[in-house]
């Protein structure tokens, strides 16, 4: 099974697009992670019939790409601060599903600062959150795939994770 990560944005922080690539490069053991940056429009205005707008916009651009990118079977799932939050055991589960599904890819998605537009999250399967707290795009991915590597190395019984015990 194949992940793509679609995220808005690119990594400007220091250090965290090289975080991101070892995360990658880790899991990459296990599973193929594909990364594809989206620009974010511009927001000109706090206006909400604009960023209504630019947020449907977004998700057409959004769709597309999915579209291009990914096999015909796919799933696709929303990280989202409404989304439900969930151990690292409890992802490490859901990548067994999805495997035991024969579906050929799962699509990850990290939204705009606009968030996800009424037309994408009809076309997901469901939304997942990394926690209560607010996380920037940037951090967020980066824990994305941290998560992605964990969650596999539980699945494979590598050392990586520690569940405390």
């Amino acid at each position: 099974m194949q992940i793509f990560l679609f995220a808005f944005g690119k990594l400007k922080t220091p250090g965290l697009r090289e975080t991101a690539d070892y995360y990658k490069k880790l899991s990459s053991t296990w599973t193929p992670v594909q990364e594809v940056e989206l620009k974010p429009l511009s927001v000109p205005d706090k206006a909400p019939t604009t960023r209504a707008r630019i947020q449907e916009r977004e998700g057409e651009i959004l769709i597309e790409r999915i579209q291009s990118a990914t096999h015909s079977r796919h799933l696709i799932f929303l990280l989202d601060e409404a989304g439900k939050s969930q151990s690292s055991e409890h992802w490490a589960q859901q990548w067994r599903n999805w495997e035991a599904t024969g579906i050929p890819s799962v699509v990850l998605c990290i939204g705009s600062s606009l968030g996800f537009s009424g037309q994408v999250r009809a076309k997901a399967q469901g939304c997942f959150s990394l926690g209560p707290q607010t996380l920037s795009h940037e951090l967020a991915r980066v824990v994305l795939l941290e998560q992605i590597y964990r969650s596999h190395s539980i699945l494979k019984g590598h050392p990586y994770h520690n569940s405390g015990s």
